[in-house]
């Protein structure tokens, strides 16, 4: 990531504001490669700048590719919380081309070459920008795979995100000595999923799927005292 910064800051043009920040990012960034849970105040706060200064400096990184800005959801409320920040290296081959010295008819050839290559470039990058949703690999260190190979044929990643944050909060409150949460949130969501094809949910589909949840939990739970009171009896 340090080897890319360094070649971006190279051959790209920054502001000095914009590149403190991305080595900022970057510093904060070690927990997992290239993803930073920086805030913008604190972003703000870091280069001594206003707030809005703060944003037009991350929105001109975005604006070059070099950055992507992703909201997160909340899981136990399942609004928006803070935004991440993740630095994507991109191709930076069409710049190294026009740095290279040259004779003339070289130069030329060169010029179509970078020009090909900031075609593709800008292309990508519109990609990018046009990209709404996130896809189901940025699930992974949040949610089980099973339940989002589950979900994923039936709602986006990022409503996924927020589905499993209501297991998790159904969960605490209603099973709060059931480790595996898994498994009951997978048949919440099936029968939820069954309830919606059949035309049963006169509301929203998030709603219905609370209350799968609390049905399958608050049973699970039960089991789970069962299981407690048998071992108490026993040991009486």
């Amino acid at each position: 990531m340090d080897s890319f910064l360094s070649k971006a800051l190279e051959v790209l043009s920054f502001t000095e504001k914009e590149r403190k920040a991305l080595w900022l990012i970057a510093g904060h960034s070690c927990k997992v490669a290239g993803v930073s849970w920086l805030k913008v105040q604190t972003i703000a706060d870091a280069l001594e700048v206003s707030y809005k200064t703060a944003q037009r400096v991350l929105s001109s990184l975005k604006g070059k590719g070099i950055i992507k800005r992703v909201r997160t959801l909340r899981e136990v409320s399942g609004g928006f919380g803070a935004s991440l920040t993740l630095i994507c290296p991109v191709d930076l081959s069409y710049r190294e081309e026009a740095l290279k010295p040259a004779t003339e008819k070289a130069e030329t050839a060169n010029k179509k070459k970078e020009t090909f290559f900031l075609k593709a470039f800008q292309k990508d990058i519109k990609d990018i920008r046009q990209q709404e949703e996130l896809d189901y690999t940025y699930l992974t260190e949040f949610v089980p795979q099973d339940f989002i190979e589950t979900a994923k044929p039936f709602v986006s990643a990022q409503e996924v995100y927020t589905l499993w944050g209501k297991a998790q909060a159904v969960a605490r409150k209603y099973a709060p000595d059931v480790l595996e949460v898994t498994e009951p949130a997978i048949r919440a969501f099936k029968a939820s999923v069954l309830a919606y094809k059949m035309r049963r949910i006169k509301g929203s589909f998030g709603g219905y799927f609370w209350g799968a949840l609390s049905g399958v939990f608050s049973v699970e739970q039960r089991k789970k005292n069962s299981t407690l009171l048998s071992f108490n009896w026993l040991e009486e």
